[in-house]
């Protein structure tokens, strides 16, 4: 191994070891008040396998979840932007997830 193949496999394993993803309610007008954030720990995770990748769904999916709330069923505007905040802070926090891979896995090729 060369000393500059050991200091990006440290790098990726110190970003590993440190990675969390933050989530957070995007802000809406119709339903306004403080903004949620929940970090999703990431470290323990093969981001690189399937199986890693379905565990960090699960877990995005999850945050989402906690941080967007529920809204009363007789609220249809309520539990319309409930489904949105879930699906929007999924998707940014996924893409994010997938930025951080791809720029760990371009520092461990160096």
């Amino acid at each position: 191994m060369t000393t500059r193949s050991a200091i990006a496999a440290a790098f990726v394993s110190m970003v590993g070891a440190a990675s969390a993803l933050t989530l957070a309610a995007p802000a809406s007008a119709a339903m306004p008040g403080p903004v949620a954030v929940a970090a999703v720990p990431t470290a323990d995770l093969d981001l690189g396998s399937a199986s890693g990748q379905a565990r960090l769904k699960q877990r995005l999916e999850r945050a989402a979840a906690d941080v967007c709330g529920d809204a009363s069923s007789a609220d249809p505007a309520g539990r319309r932007w409930v489904r949105q905040c879930r699906a929007d802070s999924f998707a940014k926090a996924w893409d994010r997830a997938q930025a951080q891979r791809t720029t760990a896995a371009r520092v461990a090729a160096r």
